[in-house]
């Protein structure tokens, strides 16, 4: 379990350190960096960029964890009786 949350920890890191995600088409790229404003929208538009693509992950590992908490609780459940005695 501190495996998992250490890795996660690591991913947010990394996902929050990103540099730019170079991920527009070349037309598109020219256009939004050719003026200031364009270069701000140009920023947001890679945040949104890594934000699809990290979201996915979240909530796969989200359903995972939920999954392993309730396989640990059904052994514990059946182990429990044994131990108590």
């Amino acid at each position: 379990m501190r495996t998992l949350a250490a890795a996660v920890v690591v991913m947010a890191l990394f996902a929050c350190g990103a540099g730019p995600a170079f991920a527009q088409c070349a037309m598109c790229k020219t256009f939004l960096t050719s003026s200031p404003e364009g270069q701000r929208i140009a920023r947001e538009f890679n945040l949104g960029i890594l934000v699809m693509l990290f979201s996915p992950y979240v909530v796969v590992g989200s359903f995972a964890a939920f999954a392993f908490r309730a396989q640990i609780r059904q052994g514990l459940s059946r182990i429990a009786p044994r131990l108590f005695r």
